[in-house]
């Protein structure tokens, strides 16, 4: 990304066209366990990992055409 406002190659429009970045925590083994133990577990995996910062994924969407694509760059996405 490039510049103010953030520019980024659509692959609907093929053009470069701004875009807005969206992060989206990744679903976390704990999410799906809903006892209260579970809780627990998904509460100290946040707290001890830093999970609602450190596993996320980044979407950009085309503000032209609505696009929405997942964009992330390097291990500090993965």
């Amino acid at each position: 990304m490039s510049g103010y406002p953030a520019t980024h190659f659509c692959k609907q429009c093929e053009q470069e066209t701004p875009h807005s970045e969206v992060l989206v925590r990744k679903t976390s083994s704990y999410d799906t366990d809903t006892s209260l133990l579970g809780r627990i577990k998904l509460m100290a995996h946040t707290f001890i990992n830093g999970g609602h910062y450190y596993d996320m994924d980044r979407y950009v969407t085309c503000k032209v055409c609505g696009h929405k694509e997942k964009d992330n760059w390097g291990k500090e996405f993965e």
